[in-house]
Order: C-alpha cells, then sequence, then structure tokens
C-alpha cells in the first residue's frame, strides 16, 4: 500500500509535533535537526526546508505551543477575579494544554537565544496582567515590572511546574491554596506600599 504524500502544512506540523515531544521529552538540548528528521522518518534536507535551521525550527515550536497555550490567557486577564476564581482559570489553560506548558515553562537552559526571547515576551504579558489584578484589588497602580508583580509570576511559574510535573502531590486545591497565598501577598504588599507613599506625601 502506497503512503500518501504529507502536504507542506501537514509536514510542518509532523516535524513540529516531534520537535515538542522532543523538548517535553529532554529539554531543548534534546531537540536537534537530527532527532527530528529520524523520528519523523524523513531525511534532514526536509527539515532544513521547513525551518532553514534549529533556530527557526525553534522559533516555529515556541509560537506554535505559546499561541495554543495562550490561547485561554484571557479568561484570566480580568481585573475583577477574586483569588479562587483566578486560580481555577490558571488551572484550566494549564488543563487544557499541559504539553505546551511544559515547554513554555521547562528552563530555557542549552536552548538557542530565540528560547528566552519568547519566554520573556510571555513572561511580560503575565506580568502585565497580573499587575492589572493587583492595581484592582488595591485601588492604586501596581508596576509590572517591580519586585512585588515578578516575584509573584516566579513563584506561580514553579507552582505551574510543579503541578504540570507532580500532579498527585500538587493537586488543584494544593495549588489554589498556595495562589490564595501568593495573592494575599502581593496586595498586602502593595497595599502597604500605597498607605506609606500617601503618608509621605
Amino acid at each position: 500500500m502506497t503512503r500518501r504524500r504529507l502536504s507542506g502544512a501537514e509536514r510542518r506540523a509532523q516535524l513540529l509535533d516531534t520537535a515538542r515531544d522532543l523538548v517535553a521529552e529532554g529539554g531543548y538540548p534534546a531537540l536537534t535537526v537530527e532527532q527530528v528528521a529520524s523520528r519523523s522518518g524523513v531525511t534532514r534536507p526536509v527539515v532544513y526546508q521547513q525551518f532553514t535551521d534549529l533556530a527557526g525550527l525553534t522559533t516555529a515550536l515556541l509560537d506554535r505551543e505559546s499561541a495554543i497555550a495562550f490561547a485561554g490567557m484571557s479568561s484570566v486577564d480580568q481585573p475583577d477575579l477574586d483569588p479562587e476564581q483566578l486560580g481555577r482559570g490558571i488551572l484550566a489553560y494549564l488543563h487544557a494544554a499541559p504539553t505546551s506548558w511544559r515547554i513554555i515553562l521547562r528552563p530555557p537552559d542549552g536552548a538557542p537565544p530565540e528560547v528566552r526571547t519568547r519566554v520573556e515576551l510571555g513572561r511580560s504579558y503575565a506580568r502585565k496582567a497580573a499587575a492589572r489584578s493587583l492595581s484592582a484589588a488595591v485601588g492604586g497602580d501596581v508596576d509590572p515590572d517591580g519586585p512585588t508583580t515578578r516575584i509573584l509570576l516566579a513563584a506561580i511559574e514553579e507552582l505551574a511546574r510543579s503541578h504540570l510535573e507532580h500532579p498527585e502531590t500538587h493537586t488543584d486545591e494544593v495549588v489554589l491554596a498556595y495562589l490564595r497565598s501568593l495573592v494575599a501577598w502581593a496586595a498586602g504588599v502593595e497595599q502597604a506600599t500605597i498607605t506609606a507613599l500617601v503618608r509621605e506625601r
């Protein structure tokens, strides 16, 4: 039986699926043109034809997985959400695209510079969303690049990684409990800062 020849778009999707699985299993150092070609049953020129080089392949992978993962971010980018709603929204989009989030949240050690660029873009968006929620909660402007927001997002990232890697111990309810505490801490710090600034005036 003759196998159907894949279209260019289908071949590209196949190669990206293989790249996704390699990174999910072994991190960015496991992603090579040779491995993608071998696992996909094609020659290296086929991979180069689609992506030019490893950096192009990595960028295309991150673009696709970021779009999949962040598709649900709008559900939590709402200033009027309480911590419980925020937490359940975060869990919902982690559950909707766990492999994509494993790739995005994986430390970029050994990855091309493009990985850090894409990861930082995502973090910047998340900090802005968090700052909007905190601003609404404390009744003042919270700096998305300030220490409170950065610490909060770093802690949430670690919590998300733990949940994805060890769901049996870092259950939904454990995640929600930590998120409630983290948001309460961040709001308390920012409220104290606002109060201190008012007194100084």
